[in-house]
This record gives C-alpha cells, sequence and structure tokens, in this order.
C-alpha cells in the first residue's frame, strides 16, 4: 500500500483495536508520542464517580496522528484536533482517522502552526499537547539515510517552526486557569523551555524525567504548564525508568509495561 509514492505499514496501537498507518519511510510513532499520549491524557479530571470527564484536545505538529490517536483510545470521550504541516503525513492522518471511524470526535488540519485555521483560532482547549523538533537548524542537517525524507526531518529539526512558535501557538489556545499545556522534550533543552515559558508567562507545575535505564542520566522530560495559574507550585514527579537490566537481559520495567498496556487510570492534577 502507497501514499503520495510512499509504502505505509499498518500497526496495532495496542488499545481498543485502533489500528495504524504508518510511512516506512517516513517519522513513525515512537516511545516519546506514546508517552505524551499517556501524560497529556493524564491531565483530565475525574470526577466524583471516578470517571474521566470530557475533554478538548490539541495537538501541534501530529504527523500521521499516532499520538493523537493513543488519547482518543484511553479517553473514549475525549474531543481532539490534530495539525500537521506534512501533505503526505497529513493524508495518512486523515487515513487514520477514518479506519478507526473517530471522525466524530478526531479532526485533522493541514497547517503551519505559525497560521492557524479560522476552525482552530476560534477554540481555546483543555489539554495542548506537542512532540516538537528535538534539534535546533543550528544542529546541521543529517546525512545518514534514515533521516534523508522530507517528514523525517521535518520531525526533528525544526524545519517548520521552533520550540518557541510551538510554546507560542500552545499558550494561544489553551485556556487560561483550567487547561494544561503538555510537551516532551529533550533533557538538555529542559532550560530553554523554562524560559520560553516563563518568557510567555506559562506556569510549569508538572515535571517528568524519563530514563533508559536506573543508572543513566534522563533521555528526555515531560513539562505540564499552565497560563494564569497563580498560586500553584510545581510538582516534580518520580522519575519514569523504561528498562531494567536482568543479568544482561534488557527489559521493559513494570511501570514501563502499565503504561504502554495497562487500562488508562493515572490523573496528575
Amino acid at each position: 500500500m502507497k501514499s503520495d509514492g510512499n509504502e505505509l505499514t499498518l500497526d496495532n496501537i495496542g488499545r481498543r483495536d485502533f489500528v495504524l498507518y504508518q510511512q516506512k519511510k517516513g517519522f513513525r510513532l515512537g516511545t516519546d508520542s506514546v508517552l505524551l499520549a499517556w501524560f497529556a491524557s493524564s491531565m483530565v479530571r475525574k470526577d466524583k464517580e471516578g470517571n474521566y470527564r470530557k475533554a478538548s484536545f490539541l495537538e501541534l505538529g501530529s504527523g500521521n496522528g499516532g499520538s493523537s490517536l493513543c488519547v482518543a483510545a484511553r479517553l473514549p470521550q475525549s474531543e481532539i484536533d490534530c495539525l500537521e504541516i506534512m501533505r503526505s503525513s497529513y493524508n495518512v492522518l486523515l487515513k487514520n482517522i477514518d479506519v478507526n471511524s473517530v471522525g466524530d470526535r478526531m479532526h485533522g488540519y493541514c497547517c503551519d502552526i505559525r497560521d492557524l485555521p479560522d476552525e482552530v483560532k476560534q477554540k481555546q482547549y483543555d489539554v495542548v499537547f506537542t512532540n516538537p523538533p528535538f534539534f535546533t537548524s543550528a544542529t546541521g542537517v543529517p546525512t545518514d539515510a534514515s533521516l534523508s525524507s522530507g517528514e523525517k526531518l521535518a520531525g526533528r529539526f525544526e524545519e517548520n517552526g521552533g520550540l518557541e512558535d510551538f510554546i507560542r501557538c500552545a499558550k494561544s489556545r489553551v485556556i487560561p486557569s483550567s487547561g494544561h499545556i503538555v510537551m516532551i522534550m529533550k533533557a538538555n533543552r529542559l532550560t530553554e523551555v523554562m524560559s520560553l515559558m516563563e518568557k510567555y508567562r506559562i506556569t510549569p507545575v508538572r515535571i517528568l524525567s524519563i530514563h533508559p535505564l536506573a543508572d543513566r542520566e534522563a533521555s528526555s522530560v515531560i513539562i505540564a504548564g499552565k497560563v494564569g495559574a497563580a498560586g500553584h507550585h510545581l510538582k516534580v514527579l518520580p522519575p519514569l525508568i523504561l528498562n531494567e537490566n536482568i543479568d544482561g537481559d534488557i527489559k521493559l520495567t513494570s511501570r514501563a509495561v502499565e503504561i504502554y498496556e495497562g487500562e488508562h487510570k493515572d490523573c496528575f492534577i
């Protein structure tokens, strides 16, 4: 099967029998996107009966929609808008919305986050989440074949907007006081993220460090912030260790397995 000259693969995301078409040579759903969806979903409050409330989500730079589909599978009552600038990825996003029959609550827009469509400008969201490009243009364009496609370059390098653009856009669309902005980023750019949040008057309220092994430095961090969050205090959550070394055999930790495969039950607010 092909889309815009690129072969597609079909995978099961492991929740509610949702499936995901992905470009074989494009940017594919990875650990960071799965963890982002889990954390973003965990910023939804529960009601007195312990059920998650209906919530609206906006994903900035959604690619093929994998992360948003993970949110949709975790929270069946959620409504999600997805923004993606690459036309080929956007076409796959639409295909994934259709094949999973979530068109009543998940919508895609092919646009630049610096030039939002009117439908999105007219809304504010409970959660705005994003997995922005990890590397700046100053890092240099990679030469290895694994990153040769336009989708992979756009997904990992700031070809279509930098970190500040994503933070500025997120602030403009989140509901003040009650809404949350959630971002995953490489750990070595945490200072930059915090500085930009301060510039745009976003108060960090939750930080989670992600470690490949217990004795390794954090590889990524997830940060949640609020606009107009006077009086709220930052909570640094217990670190998430993804793997453990058991007699030389690297396996997922029980916490990682719970996040990847278990029913959604976390709430961090």
